[in-house]
């Protein structure tokens, strides 16, 4: 465990300042020109393929916000001292639920799976491939079993889902013949992720946590690794994504 020690808002900042760009290089290295995308952005990723793919992500949209909901609870005290904060988080916890209605954001997952010949049965009985699985669990885990600074230097990660988002929503309806409204769930998170409503909300909290103090580091899991893993994580399950769809393996 690294000593306890509060950083001033100049070093905080600059921290998070050099987390943050660890995720955006990692997101440039390892998947932004991923098989998955390069064959999105051409148009011959097959239907099946994107059938296969969201079956397997339903659950991360699901699982990962319920398990948002607890960090409010788990980190209360934190909150309470940081009313600005707790505003944000708030905020963005209902968002999540209530947008654009009652189920929130994992809900525009059903009417983005019609469009693509899925039945939302499919998605939420769906047994999962292994890295799906452990995407899904390492990030349930980020938000009810690990420090502070640890999990808010994993969640700076879910700016890369906007990029991701981009992605989505500029090749479906030029490939795949999906309306705008078919894929009101990438909009959404394009919006959401690259603005402050999502990154911006886990870049202030992280540093206000360092500030504080809350710094301290497991073995084997400075922040920086945090940060990195993180997207890593992102980066397996759309390995395994193309790869088993594809009957490869690994080497």
């Amino acid at each position: 465990m690294a000593e306890h020690i509060k950083m001033s808002p100049q070093e905080a900042k600059a921290k998070v300042a050099a987390l943050r760009q660890i995720v955006l290089d990692t997101y440039e290295k390892e998947i932004r020109n991923h098989p998955f995308f390069k064959e999105l952005r051409a148009g011959t990723l097959e239907r099946d393929h994107l059938r296969f793919w969201i079956k397997n992500w339903h659950a991360f949209a699901v699982e990962v916000n319920t398990g948002m909901a607890t960090v409010y609870h788990q980190f209360v005290g934190f909150f309470k001292r940081h009313p600005e904060l707790e505003d944000m988080i708030a905020q963005k916890i209902g968002e999540e639920f209530t947008t654009p209605g009652l189920g929130g954001h994992a809900r525009m997952l059903l009417p983005l799976g019609k469009a693509l010949g899925v039945e939302p049965r499919e998605m939420i009985e769906c047994e999962l491939i292994p890295e799906a699985r452990g995407l899904v669990d390492f990030f349930v885990r980020s938000w009810i079993d690990v420090p502070l600074a640890e999990c808010y230097a994993i969640h700076l990660e879910e700016e890369i889902f906007g990029f991701i988002s981009q992605d989505f929503r500029a090749n479906l309806p030029k490939h795949y013949g999906l309306t705008l409204e078919d894929i009101q769930y990438f909009r959404v998170h394009e919006e959401a992720d690259l603005s402050e409503e999502h990154g911006g909300t886990n870049q202030r909290i992280l540093e206000k946590a360092l500030e504080d103090g809350y710094g301290n580091e497991r073995a084997g899991w400075p922040l920086e690794y945090c940060a990195r893993v993180a997207v890593q994580m992102m980066t397996t399950f759309y390995d395994g994504i193309y790869r088993r769809y594809k009957n490869e393996t690994l080497g």
